[in-house]
């Protein structure tokens, strides 16, 4: 982690250049009120179905937005209750996110904002907050822990912090492109046209799922120079050193191996940092991400339904075990010997994962291998051939962590 000041500032240069080419956070400001609508409306299954963090968390808070862009991901939090406080150092966004806020906030007058970066901000009565927000940000900067680590300190004793970032390891693929744009390219708009010719099918894919231009999203996904992503374990490590637990996360991360009833003691926190590889699973399935969830998970789980079939049978015929009832001693061997023979499918279950694991690797190899040869056209023959790599969802990029900064009389 970089502390060089000189160095922290080149990075915000380099960055607040780019965004104020193509700016990649508008998404509903330029266009009618029915999208911002639709926009709000899929955020409020987000905060409540997936973040467990439902809009009432946000009634009579105090929140503020590192890095708020346009104000396009913070106007809906104000009209869920919050008085909002938006920091961004980029002027053009900051403008916009004043008329966003004028647009479509209840009460524009309670809301601040703020033209500054993360490292220049300092509230000067050492205000805290019940809400500190900062999404899509730390990546880019050149000292994401210590960017980190200070918005942590602005969350008061029983509040919480809402961070997102790309993950390194879902960000794979997205590294591989990078290294093949900045190998054939050296200004953005060379850039541009290399990303188009390369990866054609996935600015499509952006588009279709991403209300942007597909200018911003190639300079947000590969024209953008800092592209620090921090594992699970770094961010678990931010935490636990900012004083903060994890609240709940998406996509969700730990394994379903957890089983203290709320009465053992002492209470433990399986997200915390001494257990480094506790979301290594999760991350190589990020990393290999191609599919929708509708489409992979199914397939996944058919690898269990012998499995499921066996312990169902098990576990039901022991149920509700009574005076009134009777166990059969060769019906309970019969049915512990089937799932005893089906517990074999355990281990074909992450089968496919593990083949799809060695197809990417061994087509990242021959990737790198020709771009290295320089011979553009040929790259792109490869691609158009590939079985996992560059394909559909190219990994899962972004993931959300919310933690809880505990009160002083809290365990």
């Amino acid at each position: 982690m970089s502390t060089d000041p000189n160095k922290i500032k080149k990075v915000e240069g380099e960055t607040m250049a780019t965004f104020r080419t193509e700016n990649p956070s508008q998404y509903f400001s330029h266009k009618s009120e029915k999208e911002y609508n639709d926009y709000v409306k899929k955020f409020e299954f987000v905060y409540r179905e997936l973040f467990k963090f439902p809009p009432q968390m946000f009634r009579g808070a105090e929140l503020i937005d590192f890095g708020a862009g346009t104000g396009e991901n913070t106007v809906y939090l104000a009209n869920w209750g919050a008085k909002c406080t938006l920091v961004e150092m980029n002027p053009d966004a900051y403008a916009i996110s004043k008329e966003v806020f004028k647009k479509y906030a209840k009460n524009f007058n309670s809301q601040t904002f703020i033209c500054s970066s993360i490292f220049d901000y300092n509230p000067t009565d050492d205000k805290k907050y019940d809400i500190v927000r900062c999404g899509g940000v730390l990546s880019h900067t050149a000292a994401k822990e210590l960017a980190f680590q200070k918005i942590a300190g602005l969350v008061k004793p029983g509040g919480f912090l809402i961070f997102g970032d790309p993950n390194k390891a879902g960000g794979f693929q997205n590294m591989l492109q990078r290294f093949a744009v900045y190998h054939f390219a050296k200004t953005p708009d060379e850039m541009a046209d290399v990303s188009e010719f390369l990866f054609k099918e996935d600015i499509d894919r952006s588009v279709k799922f991403i209300p942007r231009t597909r200018r911003a999203i190639i300079f947000d996904r590969w024209v953008i120079q800092s592209q620090d992503d921090p594992s699970v374990a770094e961010v678990m490590g931010w935490m636990n050193k900012g004083g903060l637990r994890l609240y709940s996360a998406y996509p969700s991360f730990s394994l379903p191996l957890l089983g203290d009833s709320t009465h053992h003691q002492p209470n433990f926190n399986a997200e915390s940092a001494s257990v480094a590889n506790h979301a290594v699973l999760a991350e190589l399935v990020w990393m290999l991400k191609t599919d929708a969830d509708s489409e992979a998970f199914p397939k996944l789980m058919k690898k269990l339904n012998q499995f499921g079939d066996a312990f169902r049978g098990l576990t039901s015929y022991t149920a509700n075990l009574n005076k009134n009832t009777q166990l059969d001693a060769g019906r309970f061997q019969e049915l512990s010997r089937e799932l005893v023979q089906s517990a074999d499918t355990l281990d074909d279950f992450l089968q496919p994962v593990r083949d799809k694991l060695l197809i990417i690797l061994k087509e990242a190899d021959e990737f790198v291998s020709l771009v290295q040869k320089s011979d553009l056209k040929r790259v792109r023959a490869f691609i158009e051939k590939t079985e996992v790599l560059f394909r559909g969802m190219l990994g899962l990029r972004h993931v959300d962590f919310i933690a809880y900064k505990p009160k002083e009389n809290e365990n």
